[in-house]
């Protein structure tokens, strides 16, 4: 019957087959960008496939099943060692105030952290690393506002040295912030850390204790940072691991696809920089 009607309105019997040859061609040709995207960003997922490529998530999730891409992510270590005792009382949590009730009519909803990013502050932590039969460890610091990695460290111990090599790192390359973050652990409650604080202006803060939540920021960062620096096993030395971290560090940077942003940390932080530059411009101005 659908023969004879095609028939009847003028279409060809070999049509009828060619909608879907046609759907499998494009299937294979979104299969082969997939599949290179997916070789240049091994850990995205289908939101940050989604971005890079230009197409909706349901397309995307269809076309990596098709594809048959799986990312794996690699188990988590326990931790282990001792920290040295504080030096000094942990600050009050000064990006407090930068966060707020999901739904004040239901507080049990929990707090919502986003507001921190206007706060001018940078968060800092460090993960361990298990390489070569021994620990170590990397320190990083992170800037809310553009996501972007501003410092980091390697180091054999985790100690105020290290924490601080990392904030230095920062601050030779970007300006100040006005608050510097971190959890109560006793590698930032160091006279350096305040010393170099009370040089800067910068205000010291720290979460609650047992409260990772008020430092999602770096906890996320870390979430994703290790599955792409990979199995340290791969890496013969010291010196490539260093490497490796440089470039990962800097893959996050300038070319991961951040999903808050919606493009890397470093595309963010130039579209900021017209208004930057005109908002000085008024206060010149003013000054004037």
């Amino acid at each position: 019957m659908a023969e004879v009607l095609r028939g009847q309105a003028g279409y060809p019997r070999s049509s009828y087959y060619e909608q879907p040859l046609v759907l499998q061609t494009r299937d294979k040709q979104a299969v082969q960008v997939l599949s290179l995207a997916h070789e240049q960003h091994p850990l995205y997922g289908v939101r940050r496939l989604a971005l890079h490529l230009g197409w909706s998530q349901n397309k995307t999730r269809r076309i990596r099943s098709l594809a048959g891409v799986v990312i794996v992510r690699p188990s988590k270590k326990k931790r282990y060692g001792s920290s040295a005792p504080a030096e000094i009382l942990a600050a009050p949590n000064a990006l407090k105030r930068f966060a707020h009730y999901r739904n004040e009519h239901r507080p049990q909803d929990g707090m919502s952290y986003a507001g921190m990013v206007d706060s001018g502050g940078w968060v800092q932590d460090f993960t361990y690393l298990w390489f070569q039969r021994s620990w170590h460890y990397l320190a990083v610091v992170l800037d809310l506002k553009t996501r972007r990695i501003v410092g980091w460290k390697l180091g054999l111990r985790h100690s105020s040295q290290l924490t601080l090599a990392a904030l230095q790192d920062a601050l030779t390359k970007y300006p100040a912030p006005t608050i510097l973050h971190s959890d109560q652990g006793t590698e930032y409650l160091s006279y350096r850390h305040q010393l170099i604080c009370d040089q800067y202006e910068i205000t010291l803060s720290c979460s609650k204790r047992a409260s990772p939540w008020q430092n999602g920021f770096m906890e996320r960062f870390f979430g994703s940072f290790k599955p792409e620096l990979g199995k340290l096993s791969q890496y013969k030395d010291l010196g490539q691991l260093h490497e490796a971290i440089a470039l990962t560090v800097h893959y996050y940077n300038t070319e991961r696809i951040h999903l808050a942003l919606k493009m890397s940390p470093a595309a963010y932080a130039a579209s900021l920089m017209p208004a930057t530059l005109e908002r000085d411009k008024v206060s010149e101005k003013v000054g004037a």
